[in-house]
């Protein structure tokens, strides 16, 4: 009986490791495409109209309701193509009536061309393919799991490249109208949910930066990791598209009288839009992205990654930088530049999440162990609170039921009013180092100052500013005076958690 059993053992073991072994189908029958020319007449892309040569224009979209809003009326009013490349692409409202919208648009003859990272995928597959069978519609998985049954096989048997994902977050349209920001495709993205959500931002772009958006979706489309969702899970049928089809009818018709629905009926954004009423910033800008190349590198060879080309263009601030980063892992070399800054004069300002806010606590482990040396250098830190959603959500004019937190998600930096960058990318070694990001370096004074707008009336309300009393740090609540001696709204096992947590040398993959 021990000799049958070890021999039990043994073969499941060799099944796993077999599993874990498995390999990607052929890439030799898949055809590459590409954007359509940038000059094709659109209604959308004419009505926005593109009067500044060697320009782009750009809209700050800060409201959740808006962002979404904008990305449904784009789709509407789509005639050629729509190019979506993401890196969360959730199960939730959201979604469904995205896809909805999408499918909606290749029914009229729109290409459409969805490009998600594989990590978050695996509860989509069947659906994904469903959806590819559509004569207008190609699904692609970037950097894909080998085994679709045991995908957490494939951090075993191959971590140091499946544990690299597509972090880029790109939504074309007509190759005349450009969205990227911090924002993926869920609820909590776009303030549809009650009791949880991300403060993000994103840019709404036209003009001479959305060729180049489409020329960097093209570089990860045609990219030897993208593969069609059909070679990896197997072609469905037409019944597949039927039912899929249905399924998002159903829903969307089923929703109509929904409160969030109700919202993006009341959006005043969606007219301006299509009334072209919206005011955009005509300024010199610069699309930054990483080569998808950038996965499959070392992590010492940096000549697929955007950030140094990125912090050589926005050069160093003279009187003063503000940094918002999720999350936020500056290492001692960022210390250091951070804190030289400040010691030259430099007003430097960061907001990060607190450890009450933050979604991610691994992160909040790594990023806290550098606060005393940071707020030593004079730099100003700041971390959000995370239980003022409802009083964000009623300035906006939203309806709220319920108790909300939120949690920061934007990521942004703007250097002495004069540019500010926009995009995917955290300040942490993940970011940087691991995952493909992308954003836009904008010379803008006005979005600059919106920015600064926002952190010098309204951030006290929204953050707790660190401190160090008697060399102890400290939070304190500037409005209300009050002052905490421990990380505020935690409780002692949350802080033992992410103090076990920084025992362990996992700095690199944060």
């Amino acid at each position: 009986m021990i000799i049958d059993s070890s021999k039990s053992l043994f073969c499941a073991v060799l099944i796993l490791i077999t599993a874990g072994c498995a390999q990607l189908p052929s890439r030799e029958s898949i055809q590459p495409s590409y954007a359509i020319a940038a000059d094709t007449p659109s209604t959308i892309g004419d009505a926005v109209g593109n009067n500044h040569p060697g320009l782009s224009g750009f809209y700050p979209l800060a409201d959740g309701v808006d962002a979404f809003v904008a990305r449904l009326a784009l789709i509407d009013s789509a005639e050629h193509t729509i190019d979506v490349q993401y890196y969360l692409y959730h199960r939730q409202q959201t979604t469904i009536l995205f896809t909805a919208f999408l499918l909606k648009a290749a029914d009229r003859g729109v290409r459409i061309r969805l490009l998600l990272d594989d990590l978050s995928q695996a509860d989509s597959e069947l659906d994904l393919a469903a959806l590819a069978v559509h004569p207008n519609i190609e699904v692609r998985l970037f950097n894909p799991f080998p085994n679709r049954r045991f995908r957490a096989l494939g951090f075993v048997t191959n971590f140091s490249q499946l544990s690299r994902r597509m972090h880029n977050k790109s939504f074309i349209v007509d190759n005349r109208i450009f969205i990227t920001g911090g924002r993926n495709i869920g609820n909590a993205y776009f303030s549809a949910e009650d009791h949880s959500e991300f403060i993000d931002l994103d840019v709404m772009s036209v003009g001479e930066i959305v060729p180049e958006a489409s020329k960097a979706f093209d570089l990860y489309w045609n990219h030897q990791l993208s593969y069609p969702v059909e070679d990896l899970h197997g072609e469905r049928d037409e019944q597949s598209l039927i039912d899929i089809t249905n399924t998002l009818s159903t829903y969307v018709e089923q929703n109509q009288q929904s409160n969030y629905v109700e919202q993006l009926r009341e959006s005043a954004f969606v007219k301006r839009l299509l009334h072209d009423e919206i005011e955009f910033d005509w300024q010199k800008s610069v699309l930054f992205y990483d080569h998808p190349d950038k996965v499959m590198n070392d992590v010492s060879e940096k000549s697929a990654n955007m950030s140094p080309m990125l912090f050589k263009e926005m050069g160093e601030p003279k009187q003063k930088a503000i940094i918002v980063s999720p999350y936020f892992i500056p290492r001692e070399q960022g210390v250091k530049l951070l804190t030289n800054w400040a010691k030259q004069g430099v007003d430097v300002t960061v907001l990060t999440n607190s450890l009450a806010a933050t979604d991610v606590s691994a992160v909040h482990a790594g990023y806290k162990k550098y606060r005393e040396d940071l707020v030593k250098g004079g730099v100003k830190l700041w971390e959000l609170k995370p239980s003022d959603l409802m009083a964000i959500k009623r300035k906006a004019g939203r309806k709220v039921t319920g108790s909300s937190q939120a949690s920061l998600h934007a990521k942004t930096m703007t250097f002495d009013d004069e540019k500010i960058f926009v995009g995917t990318m955290n300040l942490d070694p993940r970011s940087l180092d691991l995952n493909t990001e992308m954003g836009v370096l904008i010379e803008s004074e006005k979005l600059s100052r919106f920015l600064a707008h926002w952190v010098d009336t309204q951030m006290p309300e929204y953050a707790w500013k660190v401190e160090l009393k008697d060399n102890d740090l400290v939070w304190l609540d500037t409005v209300s005076n009050e002052q905490f001696d421990e990380e505020p709204q935690t409780s002692s096992w949350r802080r033992f958690q992410v103090w076990f947590i920084s025992l362990f040398p996992i700095e690199d993959e944060l």
